[in-house]
């Protein structure tokens, strides 16, 4: 009985619908388990970490001057003389004023500042930068007190266009 083998049945092809609803399935379920983990493991950010430089800056005269990170807003002023604006804005943080003075000088060397000089007098550290091809001047003076850090930042616009706009 040698030539008389038995036939093998006709093997059944795989459901591919089947394969792939499991496939599909498990990417969707990596994807919530992903969701999931990071939502419970990412470390959590106060309002003020997840504000951008854009939003952590504020116009003093015609230059956004950005504002110390952990600095509180205690007032502005803005006067105009002539062809002169004066703009100023002063602050407040728990910092130390070394931080605050380090802070401000980065930031004044970056993007349209140029000229960065610092100096000390009277207990106060000033920084001072142009801006705007040497139109507007920015100061900052930063004060150490006993509870942190008090500081100005002063700018002076000006309009170096002589007529007469008034009329």
């Amino acid at each position: 009985m040698m030539g008389s083998q038995m036939p093998q049945p006709a093997q059944k092809p795989p459901n591919i619908w089947a394969l792939a609803s499991v496939t599909y399935g498990a990417v969707i379920a990596v994807a919530i388990i992903s969701i999931l983990a990071y939502y419970y493991l990412a470390p959590k950010r106060t309002a003020t970490q997840q504000l951008t430089d854009a939003e952590r800056s504020m116009a003093v005269g015609s230059v956004w001057i950005p504002i110390y990170p952990d600095g509180t807003v205690e007032g502005t002023a803005s006067t105009k003389h002539d062809s002169t604006t004066e703009s100023s804005l002063t602050f407040g943080t728990k910092d130390p004023a070394d931080r605050v003075l380090s802070f401000y000088r980065a930031a004044l060397k970056k993007g349209v500042f140029r000229f960065d000089t610092v100096a000390k007098s009277d207990g106060a550290w000033t920084v001072r930068s142009m801006a705007h091809q040497g139109k507007t001047t920015v100061v900052v003076t930063i004060h150490a007190t006993s509870e942190g850090t008090t500081g100005e930042i002063h700018t002076t616009d000006r309009d170096t266009n002589d007529k007469d706009t008034r009329k």
